[in-house]
Formats: structure tokens, C-alpha cells, sequence
């Protein structure tokens, strides 16, 4: 599936789009602003993606489908091309966060130019004064409040470059619900080489490399017990191992996830064997 931003929807035809995307094998969605100058396009492969329902909104499609894959996977693609004022913005996130509450879909992705940055270390040779740490904060409030988890980047660490090059931000990224990662936990995205846009290219990459057995799963919600980290730090402590650095290390970590096992099951009932 390929998200596109900012384009001119107006002036788009069968021609574009399928030089484009480099074939006729092609399905889309437009969603133009207000007075067509600008928009969103969302395109795919139709062999491998069955459309069920769009719902566009300013400045963001919320395409519902399967994918047919291994096995059919009911998805959520959420093509976001998000700017104007901090009031604007913070509209469409609560827009798009009460559509994730209304869709029974679980696996969800949100991708495009949110146009805000979740850190200082985002932006690059713009201050951040007060308006712009309240906007990150809104920003990270909409991504934990839609329970939506911001995946790796690998490439670059902007992905927004001013002509000069000298000032850059991060504000393109992959959003992803648990339940994507449940069933593509590998996923991460690339940052490719700018050509024609002032945006950075983002390729999201869900193949997994079997690399044997994890050392433990871990849950953010275990935070959420305060009696987490002392627990951890005292199995951590009473492990007797002998040998060199490493090897001691792939022991004690073998031994913490039978006892964060066992303890997950007794204060979260198992939730790794929920539905």
C-alpha cells in the first residue's frame, strides 16, 4: 500500500496514477481539501488488498479492508496528512482517536505527515518555545490515549528537510495498534533519500527474521504495578551465574522470563493468552 500527502488531487487522471504506481494492478482513494489544491491519496495492489469501506475526513482517509495475505487480516490504514494550526491539529487527532474507539478493526496503522514532532530532539534549528512543548504534549496525549505505538525508524533521524538543509524535522512516522504487532512484531520503517519532495520517503517493513527464541515479551502495562521494578530487581540480584559477561547475562535473562512469566500470571492473569 502506498500513502501519499500533499498531492494535487484535482489534476490527477488513470495516467498519473497508474505511472505512479507502475501498472494498471491498482486501486485507490482520494481525499482533496477544501478547494482541491492539495489532498491525500491512498493506493494498492488489488490482488492483495480488498477494499470494505473509506471514510474521509480533513486531512486524513481511514481505509477499511483484508489483506490476503498467508490468511485474511482484517485492517485499518489511516492516511493522515495533518496541518494548519495546533487547534486544527489537535481536531483531527480526536477525530481519528474516536474512529479507532467506533471500529471494531483492531489492527490499525496511521501513517503520514502529522506536521508535530513528540520530542526537542525531533526538530532541529527551530526553538522550541512554550506552544511547541504544549503541542508535543497534545501530540504524545493523542498516541497513548489511542493506544498506538510508535514504531522504530531506521535510515535517518529526520524526515522533513528545510532547501538548505539546515533545518529538519521528524514529523513523518508509522503508528501501529498492539494488535499489529501481535501479528507482525519485526515491523519497523526506513527513511529513503529525499528526490523531488522537502518529505523523506518512509518504507515500512513487517518481515520477520526468525532469530530463535526471544528472551521474554514484555508489556508496558507491568509498569503500571508499582511493585514491578522492585520485583525485577530482586530476581535480577538472586541469580548465582558463573562464566563470562555475556553468557551470564543470556542466563539471567533466560531465568527472568520464567519468573516474569509466573508472575505476570499471577497479578494480570495471564494476558498473554487473551483474545
Amino acid at each position: 500500500m502506498v500513502c501519499l500527502q500533499e498531492i494535487k488531487c484535482k489534476e490527477l487522471g488513470l495516467h498519473e496514477i497508474f505511472k505512479m504506481w507502475g501498472s494498471n494492478e491498482i486501486e485507490w482513494v482520494v481525499n482533496g481539501n477544501e478547494n482541491n489544491a492539495g489532498g491525500v491519496i491512498t493506493m494498492w495492489r488489488k490482488s492483495c488488498f480488498h477494499l470494505s469501506n473509506v471514510s474521509n475526513g480533513s486531512n486524513y482517509s481511514i481505509i477499511e479492508g483484508e489483506w490476503r495475505l498467508e490468511d485474511a487480516i482484517q485492517t485499518v490504514v489511516v492516511n493522515i496528512y495533518n496541518t494548519g494550526s495546533v487547534i486544527k491539529k489537535k481536531a483531527i487527532w480526536e477525530e481519528v482517536r474516536v474512529k479507532r474507539l467506533m471500529i471494531n478493526t483492531k489492527v490499525w496503522c496511521v501513517v503520514g505527515d502529522f506536521n508535530s514532532i513528540k520530542c526537542s530532539g525531533e526538530r532541529r534549528s527551530v526553538g522550541c518555545d512554550v506552544d511547541h512543548k504544549s503541542e508535543m504534549r497534545r501530540f504524545n496525549a493523542f498516541i497513548e490515549s489511542s493506544e498506538l505505538v510508535d514504531l522504530p525508524m531506521l535510515g535517518r533521524k529526520f524526515t522533513w528537510y528545510k532547501p538548505n538543509g539546515l533545518i529538519k524535522s521528524r514529523i513523518d512516522r508509522f503508528l501501529v495498534s498492539r494488535e499489529w504487532l501481535d501479528r507482525w512484531p519485526e515491523s519497523k520503517y526506513r527513511v529513503l533519500d529525499r528526490a523531488v519532495s522537502d518529505h523523506c520517503a518512509l518504507v515500512l517493513d513487517t518481515v520477520t527474521v526468525d532469530w530463535g527464541p526471544k528472551p521474554f515479551r514484555y508489556l508496558d502495562v507491568w509498569h503500571k504495578d508499582s511493585r514491578f521494578r522492585e520485583f525485577v530487581r530482586n530476581r535480577w540480584l538472586s541469580y548465582e551465574i558463573q562464566g563470562g559477561g555475556l553468557f551470564v547475562f543470556k542466563e539471567k535473562l533466560k531465568l527472568l522470563k520464567a519468573d516474569l512469566n509466573e508472575w505476570n500470571r499471577e497479578v494480570f492473569d495471564n494476558i498473554f493468552s487473551r483474545g
